[in-house]
């Protein structure tokens, strides 16, 4: 009854809501849904013969889920997976209403869900995952979270909700400290102890202006993380190298090279994470298979995709919200000769702190000029910079205006932005981009 009722509300409510002109993939039919029919969720849910994966952590979400999505699904699973984006609670409601038939069946073999750090342990206790997939843990939207710690115990705790299995990452001290010692399968992934120095943890962010970091000995945890082991044994799946758009990855004993649609040393990282919860639910996948599954995944919305302008222009347009992922956007998309262009805003989806900008190692911009600032901080933006000596062309905050400078621009430009800048830039771009051609580069 609860799958009929929650679902039918769900759908109603979603309807009301198009009918308004709105978007049904709000979270209004899923906080309708929490209020009226307590246990949707868990009712749902349950009937999927392989249960629910969820993948949380600070960074890498969206595009990880995206790849394990398509490779399950490569290999002939139905996967009901949240793709919008909506990775709250109500967010996940709302998608499981709209993809559940009228009463209630849902037609998938397994759910793989992209969860808020906040929000993962609040899903994992209504509606138990089999595996959870622990990604890092990095300071990020500093007024709802605090410091990483606090990220740490979260995600931590919907680890120790997991069923079946974990996999986690091995580079991170906090979460691998934090993985269930027993009851469970804990699978790892990292990468070869040669590339640490191009992924500094959360730690090893704030020392600016040194060049690539170095890993330092195993940060010290505070509160139960203390109670768990301190050596966690060598990673399932690494990655040992890469090189452009070419990865070596490590599954076992085989060492298996990749030419990836998606680009961005993070997300060579984040195919290491996918390879190792793909790996772990199709065992019987010979692995080759598998990374030529991986290497056929493109770039989720903003994260790496390129927009080709029709005077010419090419974009690519790159999602920063935290110091990790401001630095490995730098490493990866600053080029000899491609215009940078930030854009920054400081809505609630943003983290209304801006704060982490000041810990961000702008050293790549060195000798450089950004070409403009935009979005609602842009001045705070280039007077940031400003104080790492890396001029500003033009401070524009209206981003339909920057985005008609970008497109006046020849050659590649690269953006990058936050959350919500982000949407609007992506929205617009589309929009303006020749047919066919937003693509990966």
């Amino acid at each position: 009854m609860r799958r009929l009722l929650g679902t039918l509300t769900g759908k109603a409510v979603a309807a009301a809501v198009r009918l308004r002109g709105r978007s049904a993939g709000q979270a209004m039919p899923g906080r309708v849904v929490e209020r009226l029919v307590p246990g949707y969720l868990a009712a749902v849910l349950g009937q999927l013969p392989r249960g629910v994966v969820m993948v949380t952590g600070t960074n890498g979400k969206t595009t990880t889920t995206k790849m394990v999505v398509e490779v399950l699904r490569a290999n002939g699973l139905r996967v009901l997976t949240n793709a919008t984006g909506s990775n709250m609670t109500r967010g996940i409601i709302s998608s499981v209403s709209q993809q559940a038939h009228l009463t209630g069946r849902l037609p998938f073999d397994i759910a793989v869900f992209e969860l808020d750090e906040a929000y993962a342990p609040q899903v994992a206790a209504a509606a138990p995952p089999a595996w959870v997939l622990a990604l890092n843990a990095s300071r990020d939207q500093l007024d709802r979270f605090g410091e990483v710690d606090t990220v740490a115990r979260l995600i931590t705790s919907a680890m120790r909700a997991a069923g079946t299995g974990v996999v986690v990452n091995g580079d991170d001290p906090r979460l691998s400290s934090g993985a269930p010692t027993t009851g469970v399968r804990v699978e790892r992934f990292g990468v070869a102890p040669e590339l640490l120095r191009y992924f500094p943890r959360d730690d090893e962010l704030v020392r600016t202006g040194t060049g690539a970091a170095t890993h330092m000995a195993p940060a010290t945890v505070t509160g139960e993380l203390e109670k768990a082991a301190p050596v966690p044994p060598a990673p399932g799946v690494e990655l040992l190298a890469f090189d452009g758009d070419r990865a070596r990855y490590r599954v076992g004993d085989q060492e298996l090279d990749a030419r990836l649609q998606v680009t961005g040393q993070h997300n060579f990282q984040n195919g290491a994470a996918a390879l190792a919860l793909v790996h772990a639910l199709l065992p019987d996948v010979p692995v080759r298979t598998l990374v030529d599954q991986l290497a056929d995944v493109r770039p989720a919305f903003g994260r790496g995709q390129v927009y080709t302008l029709p005077g010419g222009a090419h974009v690519q347009l790159n999602l920063v919200k935290n110091p990790a992922s401001f630095r490995q956007g730098l490493a990866s998309y600053v080029r000899e000769g491609t215009t940078v262009v930030v854009a920054v805003n400081d809505l609630v989806a943003d983290g209304r702190d801006l704060s982490w900008l000041w810990d961000v190692d702008f050293s790549p911009l060195a000798g450089r000029e950004v070409a403009m600032t935009t979005g609602i901080r842009a001045v705070d933006m280039a007077l940031r910079l400003r104080y790492d000596d890396v001029p500003v062309g033009r401070i524009e905050p209206d981003l339909e205006a920057a985005v008609g400078v970008i497109a006046g621009t020849p050659g590649e430009t690269v953006v990058f932005s936050t959350y919500t800048a982000m949407l609007r830039l992506h929205t617009m771009l589309s929009a303006s981009a020749v047919k066919g051609t937003v693509t990966a580069r």
